[in-house]
């Protein structure tokens, strides 16, 4: 079986917003409260659903796809 996974970068206000977005179907890999913004892992079919999430969470500044998005990344089970 092959998964597709995509990698976001999502910036935040505060951290409320850290505790809705590890609620969603994602992998939180890595989480920077310094410069305020968190990594995220998650199945490229479901990417529509957690952008327009993302969108309407109080509390996200911006999302974008992770520079690694340049690279292919597929895991194999």
């Amino acid at each position: 079986m092959r998964i597709d996974r995509i990698s976001y970068i999502v910036y935040y206000k505060n951290k409320e917003a850290i505790k809705k977005v590890e609620q969603l179907d994602v992998n939180v890999t890595y989480n920077s409260t310094r410069l305020k913004f968190l990594t995220i892992y998650f199945d490229r079919a479901n990417e529509k659903d957690i952008k327009r999430k993302l969108e309407q969470m109080k509390g996200i500044i911006r999302y974008e796809p992770s520079l690694l998005e340049n690279q292919k990344i597929i895991f194999e089970v």
